[in-house]
């Protein structure tokens, strides 16, 4: 009896840790989505700063990639280099990012990488564009190898890229976040659906 009390008592302490951090993690969390947010809207930020010095170098030594041995004449070696080309990205795309943050209000992000994996994902062109884009371009140049005598434009098969799995899960991520549901519900409901294939694959096995 003593001992159950003892456990039960551990497992009240730890439950009430956990309940703490849990606090202190999600106030962190709103805090780095505030900060984030204020960041890139800053011109004055150091993130911003870092980005118009290093495009001013690129443009200087007119080469398009700081290497080791400008960044240590330029003395910004030590500065992460990841860092760095976030930074000379948020300053090359400033004023898109801006706006699309304003278009977006409830978008927030805990980081720049974050952010700029968000921005890069929704505005990348969209594969049925790409194709038909790259389907016109097949089609002029095949008209302009034919003779007048009309022959017929052979009609290059569709190119369909496949998503990876990460492609895949940052998308539904994408897609949980703008309509409001949570993780817990949604692998809920990707559990309903994978019984419910599962099902429907032993129907047909039995049929």
């Amino acid at each position: 009896m003593t001992n159950s009390v003892q456990t039960n008592s551990v497992q009240s302490n730890l439950t009430a840790q956990g309940k703490a951090l849990t606090k202190i993690y999600q106030a962190e969390q709103k805090l780095l989505k505030s900060n984030t947010t204020k960041m890139v809207f800053d011109v004055e930020s150091f993130e911003f700063k870092l980005g118009k010095l290093i495009s001013e170098i690129l443009s200087v030594e007119e080469v398009k990639l700081v290497d080791k041995a400008k960044a240590l004449k330029y003395g910004i070696n030590s500065i992460d280099r990841r860092r760095k080309s976030e930074a000379l990205w948020l300053f090359s795309n400033h004023s898109n990012v801006v706006t699309w943050l304003k278009n977006n209000p409830k978008k927030r992000f805990t980081s720049l990488s974050y952010l700029q994996k968000t921005y890069s994902f929704e505005h990348k062109p969209k594969l049925e564009e790409t194709v038909k884009q790259a389907e016109i371009l097949q089609l002029e140049d095949n008209s302009s190898k034919q003779s007048d005598v009309g022959q017929s434009v052979k009609e290059e098969p569709k190119v369909q890229k496949k998503l990876t799995a990460s492609d895949v899960a940052f998308e539904t991520v994408l897609a949980l976040d703008t309509n409001g549901i949570s993780k817990e519900e949604f692998l809920v409901a990707l559990k309903e659906q994978l019984e419910l294939i599962e099902d429907n694959i032993q129907l047909d096995e039995v049929a």
